[in-house]
This record gives structure tokens, sequence and C-alpha cells, in this order.
């Protein structure tokens, strides 16, 4: 049996359940697992073997990375340029709203110092594109310079700047799936390593050492209910494994709220503890926000001399508005160093369209209604089941036409298709099926104000979805974590 087996339905019930069977208990003996609703353990959702993909576009999208890395950290130093790239969302969004006045009060306080130091994790998700097509009229630029006719090429679904889910189990993944392979006769060898969570935790360590004291703490804020906990928690041993000198707390925007005090130079102590490193695994999504409690907590953080990973200003340059307003004409050459790293992004660019009020908006939304199952409409939210397709993205944009701005349009992109079998907690394994991966590479990048002390690709994530789902959150049961088989 081989993964061309698979590919061609040629696989037996028997093997199947072999597979399944030794899978589940690599998951549970690996601490690949999270809690449901109901505090019930469950394995992680996982395809049984990894999905072929594209050693030359791996490649590509590794190295651009470092590129994206760069330009969500000098774009977010641009004060003017974020205000007025986000003028219209701020006025249309609530929560975006609310995370600005909290950017601007940081700015304009001073706490963007030519001292502060700064810590991004990020992911940029890509999709493999097999139209090699040319935009459409309402496309912002130009598509012809971005893909060169490539009939596959690599394209961002989104980059991601906060709370990155899935780091920890990223890595265990391929180290299962070079296992299961093994089992069928079949080298793992195509099976690329995935350092993700030693480097997030490399990045997280070297953070709290700039800072520059023994005894602070690096700082988790987490929900109070997390089903993704031991995710969370296999990086924090890891931080503790690789270097026994950090604490490491966990608090929700809450009790951060309850327990703080900031001293007179700007240090935050929670609960009396010295916050070197504050690490976002909440504060993406309004409902981490449930009072003004939380938001004044966030703004005290960021208000601090801690270390943010991420700052304010890296989550605003995560949102949807600001990968529309990058894909502009000119843009990325305001920000990025060359040539060359100005075409390795925009290439990774599909149609991206405003919907602000205007002609330009006006006129990408009348081609929007004529086809809408041709776009995905992006509301400004991280987490996943957030994004808008087919003739829902009629009824919304007609219903309430006035507040557009706090979406923008994008062209939806025609994946490829593989085939495999995901395997979930007491759910009848799937016939081989139709699936869709996305691929995540992570980026690292530590900066003192405008000095750039590290910027480095740090890994991989990839989620693979059925053909039938729109979106691909794993642990709302839409997709399954996966590794690469490169060809």
């Amino acid at each position: 049996m081989s993964l061309a087996h698979i590919r061609e339905h040629d696989i037996s019930k028997e093997e199947v359940r072999f597979l399944e069977s030794e899978g589940k208990d690599y998951c549970l003996s690996h601490g690949m697992i999270y809690k449901d609703k109901n505090e019930n353990f469950q394995h992680i959702p996982f395809t049984l073997l990894p999905s072929p993909f594209p050693e030359k576009l791996f490649t590509a999208a590794r190295e651009v990375q470092v590129d994206f890395n760069l330009l969500v950290h000098k774009v977010s130093q641009d004060y003017h340029f974020t205000k007025t790239a986000l003028l219209s969302t701020v006025a249309a969004d609530p929560f975006t709203s609310k995370l600005f006045d909290i950017y601007d009060k940081v700015w304009k306080q001073g706490s963007s110092k030519p001292e502060q130091i700064s810590l991004g994790i990020f992911r940029s998700d890509y999709l493999i594109d097999t139209t090699g097509t040319q935009p459409d009229e309402c496309n912002n630029y130009d598509h012809k310079a971005g893909n060169g006719g490539i009939a596959d090429s690599i394209k961002q679904v989104e980059i991601n700047t906060i709370a990155l889910g899935g780091i920890t189990f990223s890595c265990l993944v391929p180290n299962m799936h070079r296992y299961l392979l093994q089992l069928i006769g079949q080298r793992g060898c195509k099976v690329p390593a995935n350092p993700a969570l030693d480097e997030a935790a490399a990045g997280l360590i070297k953070a709290w050492e700039l800072y520059g004291s023994a005894s602070a703490v690096i700082m988790f804020v987490v929900e109070r209910e997390e089903v993704n906990v031991y995710d969370q928690r296999l990086l924090e041993y890891h931080i503790k494994e690789r270097t026994s000198a950090v604490c490491v707390i966990r608090r929700s925007l809450a009790d951060v709220f309850r327990n703080s005090e900031t001293k007179s130079d700007q240090r935050l102590f929670v609960d009396g503890l010295e916050v070197a490193v504050v690490y976002y695994r909440a504060g993406y999504s309004p409902k981490h926000y449930p009072t003004e409690k939380e938001w004044e907590a966030r703004l005290t953080m960021e208000l601090a001399r801690c270390v943010k990973c991420p700052s304010v200003g890296h989550q605003l340059i995560g949102t949807k508005k600001m990968q529309q307003v990058l894909a502009k004409p000119g843009v990325l050459e305001r920000f990025l160093p060359d040539k060359d790293s100005v075409q390795r992004v925009r290439r990774t660019f599909t149609g991206l369209y405003t919907l602000d009020l205007g002609t330009e908006g006006d006129h990408n939304m009348k081609y929007c209604l004529k086809a809408v199952k041709k776009y995905v409409l992006k509301p400004q939210r991280e987490g996943g089941g957030n994004n808008i397709y087919g003739e829902e993205i009629r009824r919304i944009l007609l219903r309430t036409p006035e507040s557009r701005s706090q979406f923008i349009l994008m062209d939806r992109i025609q994946p490829k298709l593989n085939k495999n079998i995901l395997v979930r907690q007491d759910t009848p394994v799937s016939e081989c099926i139709d699936v869709i991966p996305e691929l995540g590479i992570v980026g690292i990048i530590i900066s003192r104000g405008d000095e750039i002390l590290l910027n480095k690709e740090a890994g991989y994530l990839v989620r693979t979805k059925t053909m039938d789902q729109e979106d691909g959150g794993v642990f709302a049961g839409r997709a399954a974590f996966d590794s690469l088989f490169l060809i």
C-alpha cells in the first residue's frame, strides 16, 4: 500500500482500521488531546496519512515568510499609515475600533519607545490555487505580475498575528505520520521535520531574556474555558524544559484586571509577579471582552514595559482590511527593502477588494452581487468560522449596505484536491474522500524599536478539510490536523 493507493481509493477496510487504531493510540500517548464542551478528553482530529504537496511550493511559502514578518512589523510601526488604512473599518466595526483605540493610546503616550522590545509569532496560510486565471474587472492590482500564468501556485488565505493554535500538535502530527508510513512499508523521509514548537519556545525565551529580569515571568493570557489547553500546556512545559529559570503563569484578562499593578517605571506586576512577556492566546475575539474590565486589562498590558506577543499594532496588521490595503499598487514598495521581496509577497496575493462606501466600493459590490460564488466576504475576525460564502454574501450586503466597510471581498481560491481519510473521536471513519489541505507557515520576528534582532521562518501547520466545508476550523469539527508528503 502507498500514498498513491490512498489517492486511488485502493485501501482495504482492514488496513484503514489498523491505521486508525494505531493513530489514535499515538495521539493519546503523546498528549495530542483536547477537551470538548462537556469536559471530556478527545484525541485531536487527524488525517490518516500526510497530504501530498509540491516541494517547490512548500519552499516558496517558507522563503516568503521572512518578508511577511518584516512587512507586518514595519506597517505596525507606521502610525499614520495604519490609521488611514483602517479608518473606514474602525468606523464600521466596533471590535476593530476598540483595538485601534488602544493602539492610538499606546502611540500617543509614547509606549512605542526606541528601546521597546516586541515579539511576533505569525502564521501565513495558503491554498494551492489551480486556476492560473487572470483577475476579473474589479481587481485592484496586477495579477498577471503576481502569478505569471503558473497553473499551480500558492495563494494566501490570510495572515494570523495573534494566538496561533496548534503549534504543538503541528509538530507531533508529522512524527505520527512517519510512524504510520513505516507500518505500511513506506519511508517517512518525505514528511518534513517541523520545528514550530522549538522555535516558538525559543522566541518566548529570547524575549524574556531581552526584558532583563531573571525573576520576571512569561504570562499566557488565556480563556477561562479553553478547549485547546493541552496544545498551550505542551508549549509551556517546553519553555520550562529548555530554560528552567523561566516561570510561566496563566491568567485571563479578568484576572489581569483584578490583580495587576503598574509601577511608575511601567513594570507590570500580576499577583505580585513581575511580567516580562505577555503571550496572548486570547484577546482576538469580541467574546473575550464581555465587559469593559477586559478592555481595561488589555490597555494596561499594552501600556506596560513588558514584551507583548503580539503587540496591539501587530494584531491590527493581521486584520482582513489591512490584507486588502497591502495588496494595493505601490504599498509593498513602501515597506519592503527590495524588488525581490515585493515580488515574493505579491505572488501570493489573490484578488482583494474594498467595500468602503464610495465609487470603488460600489463598483466592487456590483460585480460581487453578479457572481457571489466567485468571492469570499471576510469580516475583521480571527478564530475560524467567520467568513461568508455564496448566497449568504448577497443577503448580508443587501441587508446592511451602509455598514459594508466592516468587510472586504476576496477572490475565492480554487484549491487543489487530494484524497485522504479523516479520523475523529467517536465518529465512524469515512471513506477515502476529496479533501483540501491548507498550509500555514510560522514566522518569528523580534525587534527593539526599528532594530530587527531576529527574523526567521519557524515551521508549519497543515489543516485539512473535506471538500464540502467552507471554513477549516479543527475544533469546530470542520477539519483535521495533517502534515505534508513532499512530491
